[in-house]
């Protein structure tokens, strides 16, 4: 069995235990399991719209809902890691219960680089101030190099603001190399 293989069933799973948990509560408005391309975000960006839309969120939550869609569908297309046979693999879900809305993403990320992602996680949710959390993200911006893939570290801190609560996140190590990276952010509806 190829790594890819073996990469694809870990995602595959969780992604289908994470909608059946989440199915049983909440309505799911998006849900995708695979891997993305621009089209394909393109293509989620509409049924996202489409789909809080007609779910009747109110015009303040919806742009945010659409932003942070936007916004994480193109950092797992951008930043999310391939796997030894050059495949990207990442999961999607919008769900919606009565006063919220998660927006949850996973893709793949190498394993020495859990410790950075989860002490920039550790960080945006210290702060208990929107205020405070734009003056940290006007700070990283001006003193940010570009990294690799020609982002700032920016998206993160730009999802808590928009979505105004803590992000929550997790890590299922699949190998020595490679890790699923899970991040949820939460909108309010009211």
């Amino acid at each position: 069995m190829s790594e890819s293989t073996n990469i694809e069933g870990f995602f595959t799973e969780k992604f289908k235990t994470l909608l059946q948990e989440v199915s049983a509560n909440e309505s799911v408005l998006v849900s995708f399991n695979g891997a993305l391309s621009q089209e394909q975000v393109a293509k989620l960006e509409n049924e996202v719209e489409t789909k809080i839309v007609e779910a009747g969120v109110p015009k303040g939550p919806l742009k945010k809902i659409f932003f942070i869609s936007v916004e994480t569908l193109q950092n797992m297309l951008i930043h999310g890691n391939k796997d030894g046979e050059g495949k990207q693999h990442n999961f999607f879900i919008l769900r919606k219960n009565g006063v919220k809305t998660h927006i949850t993403s996973a893709n793949l990320v190498q394993a020495k680089n859990i410790t950075g992602l989860e002490a920039q996680m550790k960080t945006i949710n210290e702060f208990e101030d929107a205020a405070a959390l734009k003056q940290y993200y006007m700070g990283h911006l001006e003193n940010n190099q570009l990294s690799e893939k020609g982002g700032a570290g920016l998206g993160f801190i730009t999802i808590a603001m928009k979505s105004g609560n803590k992000l929550t996140y997790e890590f299922a190590k699949i190998n020595d190399e490679t890790a699923l990276f899970m991040l949820t952010s939460t909108v309010s509806l009211e």
